[in-house]
């Protein structure tokens, strides 16, 4: 590979601009997305708690099965965003 005398200062300046903008929206957005998928999780498990408080049983199940894809699908955002 040969060296490149293409490159000067301010080229060089200019892609590390580009790509520091690049990194802090990556950084912001997993810090959002983190965020809201804990409050989600959150809402999930109140979901549970409100189907033992319900007197029906079809509002027990209902309550039950949006408490189980609520927390499913945050839990998946938080192994996406951190562990995959």
């Amino acid at each position: 590979m040969e060296p490149s005398d293409k490159l000067n200062e301010e080229n060089v300046r200019a892609i590390v601009r580009d790509e520091l903008i690049g990194t802090s929206r990556t950084l912001i957005g997993t810090i959002f997305w983190t965020i809201l998928s804990v409050f989600t999780v959150l809402v999930g498990l109140q979901l549970f708690q409100l189907a033992f408080y319900t007197s029906s049983v079809l509002g027990l199940v209902g309550l039950l099965l949006a408490g189980v894809v609520v927390l499913g699908a945050s839990l998946y955002l938080l192994y996406l965003l951190h562990w995959k």
